[in-house]
């Protein structure tokens, strides 16, 4: 499970950076996660979804108490994976790794935009570790792509990807 994190975590840090296509220079990330940040330890998470195949889902993701780590993106724990939330690229990635111990599937909600108090839609990879972690840059490039809700819906659709939401739990 660590190597799948790994490599979940590398991906997402080189689709956030902008992949191999050129220089994007963000500005400077914080050191310390600020007061205002849309994430803060200790809470939950509530994400919602519907895989490529129809499948719907709900689940929530506990973060801990602990403060994030900062590797390019704030990692927080949690207790049924991680959640990243990158500041400079106003992007969040819940990764649900809970079920993949047992044999089930790995999840992952990549959401690009401005992070409100209020729910938004993001991008759902499914499948094993492997496969998670093998289409996190491609769904980080239809997230980041394709604002227009009519959109991203034919992308996910022709890509094979699937819908998310993540919310706060109050």
């Amino acid at each position: 499970m660590r190597s799948c994190l790994l490599a979940c975590l590398m991906v997402s840090s080189f689709a956030v950076a902008g992949g191999s296509g050129g220089v994007r220079v963000l500005p400077p990330t914080p050191t310390r996660l600020p007061a205002s940040a849309p994430v803060q330890p200790g809470q939950a998470w509530v994400l919602t979804g519907t895989t490529a195949d129809g499948e719907q889902f709900q689940t929530v993701l506990k973060l801990s108490a602990d403060a994030p780590e900062l590797d390019g993106a704030w990692t927080f724990r949690a207790d049924r994976g991680v959640l990243l939330y990158d500041s400079a690229a106003q992007s969040v990635v819940a990764l649900d790794l809970k079920e993949v111990a047992s044999g089930g599937l790995a999840l992952a909600c990549v959401r690009v935009g401005r992070l409100s108090a209020g729910a938004g839609e993001g991008v759902l990879v499914s499948g094993t570790a492997p496969q998670v972690a093998a289409r996190l840059e491609e769904a980080f490039a239809v997230a980041s792509a394709t604002p227009n809700p009519a959109d991203l819906a034919a992308a996910i659709t022709e890509l094979r990807l699937g819908r998310c939401t993540l919310t706060p739990q109050k």
